[in-house]
């Protein structure tokens, strides 16, 4: 006879368990930078979809979404043609079950429900959670221009901030095309920067769950006495010297 087992005695280990994010050596002063799980692939939300009157494919093999020229084709395509069902084959087609005859079209013969609904309730329908769609992004790290300025590669600096975080900006109480200019000048693209007329605060906080840069974790990377930035967004402020240490980032004396 087989012994009992006590199941709560078991040591069972769980798979669950939460991985390493990226960016956590960083942020969290967990793990290591050269143990960073993989980024996994960008989507990008930029997608545009072809308007309804134009074909989704130009030349060849261009999809007519027009439908075909022949209006008794479209007819014969509309729908299931009526056929005798494999039960009761022996009755009228098209009458009724409960009036005696067989029944009839294709949806009966594959068993599915004459009411069903043609489209699914959008209640059953699962919920997307992020602000284009899918779940919310890890991080995103604003870098004061001041801050830039202090980078001795800006263009390596920011190019390895990439590789752990989803969004990467440049706010500063500067004119959106002194902005431009550092970026045109140091060869670096960032996902938003701050504009004439909005305070680096405000721009920051315009970033909430509507936006497609909002995450769970969003810092300001600058100079000491710029963490009111910061503040004013309600984001979280990591001095420059900080994050260039833990990054390994080269600082110059004085700003450029």
């Amino acid at each position: 006879m087989t012994d009992e087992i006590d199941l709560d005695e078991l040591d069972v280990e769980s798979d669950d368990e939460d991985g390493p994010n990226r960016g956590d050596w960083f942020w969290r002063g967990e793990g290591d930078p050269s143990e960073e799980p993989d980024a996994g692939a960008v989507e990008t939300p930029s997608t545009v979809t072809p308007d309804a009157g134009e074909s989704a494919v130009d030349g060849a093999g261009a999809t007519d979404v027009d439908g075909p020229d022949d209006p008794d084709a479209a007819d014969a395509s509309a729908g299931p043609v009526p056929h005798v069902p494999r039960e009761n084959k022996d009755k009228p087609a098209g009458i009724p079950v409960e009036s005696g005859g067989a029944g009839g079209g294709a949806a009966a013969d594959a068993g599915t429900p004459a009411d069903a609904p043609e489209h699914p309730d959008a209640a059953d329908e699962q919920a997307a959670s992020g602000p284009h769609g899918g779940g919310i992004d890890d991080m995103t790290m604003a870098l004061t221009y001041a801050a830039a300025q202090r980078l001795a590669d800006p263009q390596l600096a920011i190019r390895d901030a990439k590789t752990w975080t989803d969004w990467l900006g440049i706010v500063g109480d500067v004119e959106t095309f002194v902005i431009s200019k550092f970026q045109r000048d140091h060869g670096v693209d960032v996902d938003f920067f701050s504009g004439s007329g909005q305070s680096p605060g405000e721009r920051l906080a315009d970033i909430d769950e509507h936006s497609m840069f909002f995450a769970e974790r969003m810092v300001v990377v600058g100079l000491p006495e710029e963490a009111s930035i910061a503040e004013q967004a309600d984001w979280e402020f990591v001095p420059l010297s900080t994050a260039a240490q833990k990054a390994d980032w080269g600082l110059t004396e004085d700003p450029e």
